[in-house]
């Protein structure tokens, strides 16, 4: 009997879901899984540019593969050669939510690898933090935002980062460019 159940529940489950993606867009054509790419820009008192690779299952739930970005500052002593962080991400999801015809919401988490390096010079004047050398991070990007056009999205991000000697977190502007 509870493998009875169990068998009902998963094929209740696996119907609804295909309903779901023939019909999230309030239309009869049907959703294809695709391949979408993404180029963000990050800003705060510091700047910096990423790229996102995704698998869109429908049209309100996909996968982020791969993807990577950096970051640096505006300042005098804050140029790539002297701070920076390098981020590589993996297999992060992305949750998206109609509002309206072409407006929407977004929100998506995707965990992976920091490096941070600071000069030695630029150590103790730093506005990153208390960064001792270079550091290698467990990094988490956690981002939610306003999808303007199908092509656009703008929105909040906040790069956690974790490694022996603490915890520390970057908020940021994100502004994307999906293709």
């Amino acid at each position: 009997m509870k493998k009875f159940l169990l068998l009902v529940l998963v094929s209740f489950a696996s119907l609804s879901s295909n309903a779901q993606r023939n019909q999230s867009t309030g239309t009869t054509e049907t959703w294809e899984p695709r391949y979408t790419g993404q180029f963000d820009f990050y800003v705060q008192d510091a700047w910096g540019a990423g790229l996102m690779f995704r698998r869109e299952f429908t049209p309100n739930f996909g996968l982020n593969l791969i993807g990577g970005s950096f970051m640096s500052g505006w300042g005098e002593y804050e140029t790539p050669d002297n701070v920076g962080i390098v981020n590589v991400r993996l297999m992060g999801l992305r949750l998206n939510a109609p509002l309206g015809k072409r407006f929407g919401v977004y929100a998506d988490a995707t965990p992976g690898y920091t490096y941070m390096y600071v000069d030695t010079f630029f150590r103790t004047t730093t506005l990153w933090g208390q960064v001792k050398g270079d550091a290698h991070c467990f990094g988490l990007d956690l981002s939610v935002g306003f999808l303007i056009d199908k092509h656009l999205s703008l929105g909040y991000n906040c790069s956690l980062y974790v490694n022996g000697n603490g915890n520390s977190g970057i908020h940021w502007g994100r502004f994307s460019i999906i293709f």
